[in-house]
């Protein structure tokens, strides 16, 4: 199921004449914002329902509710079992839409044919039907609600709906609430630790929960309008964010992945909040923009840089306020030790922020817009290593990062090389050479054998020079036995002071006369021969990206055309015995962290090291499977027919 997601959400690149609004045309996002809660309950995009209707004759169960209406006890997603409480909507069925409504009415009753059944947010939309005005359903003040103003947001004391946002309008007459201070005196009226709790937490909180309740009633106007943003669901929900936060310690995504008690490549659904955009003047005078991202779980925020490709699309529009974002193998900069979200010096809407996520192309992916935000579970991903498979090298971006996991057929496999370098005394490179095994080895014993000699020839001026100076700092009894015609005698003739002070020069005189011998050896090879010589073994492979038939339609795998399919050059760098042995021509591989570069004629070259993680497939693919991928076995030629083809090519 997840991989489908991937399927359907695949960047494109632009060199293989595919459309870059690609992207656009498959990520769904929520009318001007989030859609669902976040890493707080265990299935958080549904809806709880009771059946109230029996027939169209039947009275409701709820006193002075026509039979034209249905109403659901909506419970919040995140309102823990034990504190459920029902916030009771009306569903409207108007004349104007009547088919429509009675299509919606049906699909709605049916649903509600068990109690408690749990209405998933793609069969709510079902049951929503075509989207009608949103004006007409939702309150004005609703509409202009985003993630910036939302902690702005009051509401009527009375009866709990949106009144106005401070600064946008003046306050109204009347009495109203939603400020930090009376949530908080909520909060102790509740019996909740105020030890737990800080400002900045309430005011975070209801931030993220009033941009979500607001997106929900926009994208669902005729089942939540005017009935899903209210106070009490809002208290309610806070509720349960401190039962499940703060009480029961279970921290959401994005604050583990601050406080660096995750790793932050691990894969997770993020929601774009806000595009941050940050201009300052250059010395030339010209204004530089700097385009970032705001990203949310639904709980807490961070900054995300972004890679030219992700920045293309945000110009775009591709990328905007409400889309969901499912990223792996991202990179937490700016604190070794993390940083706590409530902290004070902490703020993710700001240029100052310190604390940044790194995020590219090759490994961010669209998600649906029903997605759960969060961390995506294991068991989807669990033989991936926690990220996606990227299904074509189509939808590989150049320089767009490590590529987390890709299928390949490798079509051609090329001899072993070796590049070699040869670099002066500064390292700058000045020859570079293909050489063959043959070649390798030929080169490296001479390079040896040249060593050896002149190491040699050295060796003695090199050892003379460095006892004559090193003698110098010898002890008196040491110059005396050594000019004396018996050294022997003298030293029997020492007393116990003088033959220690000997024999302790004596293991000292070796090993520092072993070190300048070998550093004055050294210093000889380098003004004898400034060159150094140095070579990386690597393979040269074809590949091309296996085709998984089984997410293709009939008619894709019938009119699939190999030909069409790209084969691109892979380059393995200082490949061991191990992964070399796999690497055999009709094999079909999963390889991890390859590097996409762009070559000189804008083609994808891949590039894989000892870090790239490579293994055969679970379940091997059939040959026919394989031969459907594009490759083709190879076939020896004839002379007589490689003769017949040189004289048509030469004719």
């Amino acid at each position: 199921r997840v991989q489908d997601e991937f399927r359907d959400g695949a960047f494109v690149t632009p060199d293989v004449r595919r459309v870059n609004n690609d992207f656009g045309n498959r990520v769904t996002t929520l009318t001007a914002g989030l859609s669902t809660e976040a890493s707080c309950a265990q299935r958080s995009n549904i809806v709880t329902a009771k059946k109230v209707l029996q027939n169209n004759s039947s009275k409701s169960q709820w006193s002075g509710i026509s039979t034209s209406e249905s109403i659901v006890p909506v419970t919040s997603p995140t309102c823990a079992s034990s504190r459920r409480t029902p916030i009771h909507i009306t569903i409207d069925i108007h004349p104007e839409n009547a088919e429509s409504s009675l299509k919606s009415k049906r699909l709605f009753e049916s649903s509600l044919d068990r109690l408690d059944k749990k209405i998933t947010l793609r069969e709510l939309a079902t049951i929503e039907g075509k989207p009608l005005s949103v004006s007409n359903r939702v309150l004005s003040v609703t509409c202009s609600i985003n993630s910036t103003n939302a902690t702005k947001l009051r509401f009527n004391r009375n009866d709990g709906l949106p009144l106005f946002i401070i600064g946008q309008n003046a306050a109204p007459k009347g009495e109203f609430v939603g400020s930090v201070g009376e949530i908080k005196n909520w909060l102790i009226s509740q019996d909740f630790d105020s030890s737990l709790f800080c400002t900045k937490w309430i005011s975070n909180h209801y931030r993220w929960i009033v941009w979500k309740l607001a997106a929900m009633e926009r994208r669902f106007p005729q089942c939540l309008g005017r009935k899903y943003l209210t106070y009490q669901h809002v208290l309610a929900q806070l509720r349960t964010r401190y039962e499940k936060e703060l009480k029961g310690a279970r921290l959401p995504a994005v604050r583990k992945i601050l406080n660096k008690d995750i790793s932050a490549t691990r894969m997770t659904i993020l929601c774009v909040s806000q595009v941050l955009r940050f201009r300052s003047k250059q010395k030339d005078g010209k204004t530089h923009t700097e385009v970032r991202l705001e990203l949310t779980d639904g709980w807490y925020s961070l900054q995300a840089v972004v890679d030219g490709f992700l920045l293309g699309l945000i110009e775009q529009r591709q990328i905007k306020v409400g889309s969901k974002l499912m990223v792996c193998n991202a990179q937490l900069v700016g604190s070794d030790d993390g940083v706590d979200p409530l902290d004070d010096c902490y703020d993710s809407s700001k240029r100052n922020c310190q604390v940044l996520l790194k995020i590219n192309s090759n490994n961010t992916r669209p998600a649906r817009w029903d997605a759960k935000l969060g961390f995506v579970s294991p068991k989807y991903n669990h033989h991936l290593g926690g990220t996606f498979l990227v299904k074509s090298l189509r939808d590989v971006i150049p320089d767009g990062g490590a590529i987390p996991a890709i299928d390949l057929v490798v079509c051609r496999k090329y001899p072993k090389l070796y590049l070699e370098h040869i670099s002066d005394s500064n390292h700058n490179i000045v020859e570079t050479l293909h050489l063959t095994e043959a070649e390798e080895a030929e080169r490296l014993s001479e390079h040896e054998a040249r060593h050896q000699l002149t190491s040699e020839k050295y060796a003695e001026e090199a050892r003379t020079y460095c006892a004559k100076e090193l003698d110098e700092d010898a002890p008196e009894e040491w110059k005396k036995m050594v000019a004396s015609g018996s050294p022997e005698d003298f030293y029997q003739q020492l007393g116990e002071n003088e033959k220690i002070n000997v024999d302790n020069w004596e293991k000292k005189r070796t090993t520092l006369l072993h070190g300048m011998v070998l550093k004055s050896i050294q210093d000889s090879l380098k003004d004898d021969s400034p060159n150094q010589r140095s070579s990386v073994p690597y393979i040269r492979l074809l590949v091309r990206s296996f085709s998984h038939l089984e997410d293709l339609s009939l008619n894709e795998a019938h009119n699939l055309n190999t030909d069409e399919i790209p084969s691109v050059e892979l380059l393995f760098w200082r490949v061991s015995e191990q992964v070399e042995s796999l690497l055999k021509e009709g094999s079909v591989l999963r390889m991890k962290k390859l590097a996409a570069k762009r070559g000189r004629f804008d083609e994808i070259t891949l590039t894989a090291g000892p870090e790239t993680h490579v293994e055969p497939l679970h379940h091997a693919p059939t040959y026919q499977h394989i031969l459907m991928s594009g490759y083709k076995k190879r076939v020896p030629t004839s002379l007589v027919s490689i003769n017949i083809e040189s004289k048509r090519i030469g004719a």
